[in-house]
């Protein structure tokens, strides 16, 4: 009895690979054993089967049981052994389930999944920002990295990494060489801006550095505190900037001049209060700026720029090409058919 016990003590101490190995086997061998002690009792390998599962479930509905000294020894064998085993099992599923949700709420395992966006410091903005993209893209994948003991947000497509943004390491874990996009949230917890942009700009370094030793283009979106910083960060490649101050002062001014503009406004910036701004690359016969407008216009869409430029006072003449952007504001069902 002892020597069971002290069997069984460094039995449960395995890990849950040779567990299950260990359970299959003794499934295999409940399963095989009893069809061949009692063919006539278990005429076919799942009858077999159906009562080794029922056994070692401890289920016993007894529409099979075994009437041999050997079959009847083989249920003994599954009773003192197997049973446990089973348990055992199930107790270490149970675990590792529990285990890997910690884990994942923690943000201490590596994401794997490609086309996600990642979202880099976490405040208010960052979740407003984070529910625009899903109203947006309802499929979407979002990653969030920041120094938080655990996820902020709850929602089965947001994930998340805890760590410091600076370090190569962390963003790495955040597969970030496969992210769709990158977007750069200020630190809230810090007031000085200065020292609020150059933690910004530490992160975007750290990306921009895995950009160029991968060889992997990585779309950069920074938020930044003050604007005369925004030549700094020109020159570690990041392509767009969010001026975190004056977007809100210069709603605010247009919204004075122009009262009632406000609307407007948050239609544009958002797909809850309107319609969205998408992308469409030219079609071969808009020669000239003004055809592509027309046409868009006859389908139910504006156009709204050109690459970055808004100016159509040449729209006439302004030739397209093949590489250009166009923005356009539409219904998302007139967007699917311009891209048919």
């Amino acid at each position: 009895m002892i020597i069971f016990l002290k069997l069984w003590k460094q039995i449960s101490k395995m890990d849950f690979t040779f567990i299950l190995f260990l359970s299959l086997f003794v499934i295999v061998l409940g399963t095989v054993g009893i069809h061949l002690i009692e063919p006539d009792t278990f005429p076919t390998i799942f009858d077999a089967f159906w009562w080794t599962m029922t056994t070692l479930t401890t289920v016993g509905y007894g529409d099979f049981y075994p009437s041999t000294i050997g079959g009847r020894w083989l249920g003994i064998f599954l009773f003192i052994f197997g049973i446990g085993l089973i348990g055992l099992l199930i107790s270490k599923t149970v675990e590792g389930i529990t285990t890997f949700h910690k884990l994942k709420r923690e943000g201490k395992l590596v994401y794997k999944q490609k086309d996600h966006f990642i979202y880099i410091n976490w405040s208010k903005k960052t979740e407003r920002a984070i529910l625009e993209i899903l109203a947006h893209m309802p499929k979407a994948e979002i990653l969030l990295i920041d120094t938080l003991h655990e996820i902020p947000m709850e929602h089965d497509q947001v994930h998340f990494i805890q760590g410091d943004p600076t370090d190569e390491n962390v963003l790495l874990k955040a597969n970030i060489l496969e992210a769709r996009r990158v977007a750069i949230f200020s630190d809230s917890k810090i007031e000085d801006a200065s020292l609020v942009d150059g933690k910004t700009l530490l992160i975007a370094s750290a990306v921009e550095g895995l950009s160029k030793i991968h060889q992997k283009e990585i779309h950069t979106i920074v938020e930044v505190s003050e604007d005369r910083h925004i030549p700094k960060f020109q020159h570690i490649a990041v392509e767009d900037f969010i001026l975190s101050n004056d977007s809100v002062s210069l709603l605010m001014a247009k919204a004075t001049i122009h009262p009632g503009t406000t609307n407007l406004f948050r239609q544009l910036l958002s797909k809850r209060y309107g319609n969205n701004i998408h992308e469409l690359k030219p079609k071969a016969h808009w020669e000239t700026i003004k055809t592509a407008s027309e046409e868009l216009l006859s389908q139910g869409a504006i156009l709204l720029a050109v690459n970055d430029n808004m100016d159509f006072t040449d729209a006439i003449n302004r030739p397209l090409h093949s590489k250009d952007t166009l923005y356009v504001v539409c219904h998302d069902d007139v967007y699917t058919r311009l891209k048919a």
